[in-house]
């Protein structure tokens, strides 16, 4: 499979004036119901987005055909649900994935519109969770406006770990392992202090009503864990060289993204 997605980067990179229908196509397949599951489609995009670093396509244009794809994906995937409810359960190549579908089911109807938005951002639950919308009739309109705008968000933040990666090729490979570290540290670390932020506000909304909202368990020490994490790598990037090298990669992947 390593090699295919490698022959795959290999053709658009020689071939750069067919990468918009190349990624329009990836895309497409992977957000269709089902066949989503077993296409590579995360690999063939950082690849996509590393020759976008390294300057061989421009962002925008791919970033487009990723939305364009993607969203014609999940628009066929829910006419698939509209048109055949729950018949599709008994179809011999959606059989085997019974337990994916009943627990994509389970979040679509405990998040509704919401889990559109977020489903598009996990892999598994990407490929079915617009099936599963059109098989419990969500109203067209709410869920075409839920896809577009989950694609929308979705394309170029796909594409930017592979930007990053062909971005930081100039690089010396301890280097691109330190910075990619920091980042890394860095987003996930912003990630769980949204989540923590947002049980803090509901427990003080849930105040005002009388209610009660427990943490998360051992709250306290997670959070100050993740403020620990994303202060370290900014006190480190301040006190080494390597804050120099971030802000010229940074740089870098503006002037890619243009």
């Amino acid at each position: 499979m390593e090699e295919i997605v490698s022959n795959i980067i290999e053709w658009i990179r020689i071939n750069p004036h067919w990468a918009g229908a190349v990624v329009l196509a990836i895309a497409f397949l992977e957000s269709l119901a089902i066949i989503g599951l077993v296409m590579p489609g995360w690999l063939l995009l950082v690849g996509v987005g590393g020759l976008i670093g390294a300057g061989t396509l421009n962002f925008w244009p791919i970033a487009f055909f990723s939305f364009a794809g993607a969203t014609l994906g999940q628009a066929v995937s829910y006419l698939v649900g509209v048109a055949f409810k729950d018949r599709v359960h008994h179809w011999p190549w959606v059989e085997r994935h019974q337990t994916l579908l009943h627990r994509s089911e389970t979040f679509f109807k405990k998040h509704g519109f919401a889990g559109i938005l977020v489903g598009q951002f996990i892999g598994p639950i990407r490929a079915v969770i617009s099936l599963i919308a059109g098989i419990l009739d969500m109203p067209a309109k709410k869920f075409l406006l839920a896809v577009v705008i989950a694609t929308l968000i979705w394309a170029p933040v796909y594409l930017m770990p592979g930007v990053v990666l062909g971005a930081a090729l100039t690089f010396e490979k301890q280097q691109v392992i330190i910075l990619v570290s920091c980042i890394v540290i860095m987003a996930v670390s912003l990630w769980l202090l949204g989540g923590y932020l947002k049980q803090l506000w509901l427990k003080g909304r849930a105040k005002d009503s009388s209610q009660e909202v427990p943490l998360s368990r051992h709250f306290q020490i997670k959070m100050t864990a993740s403020i620990a994490a994303f202060l370290s790598v900014i006190v480190f990037l301040v006190c080494t060289s390597y804050g120099a090298l971030m802000i010229k990669l940074s740089e870098k992947i503006i002037g890619v993204i243009g």
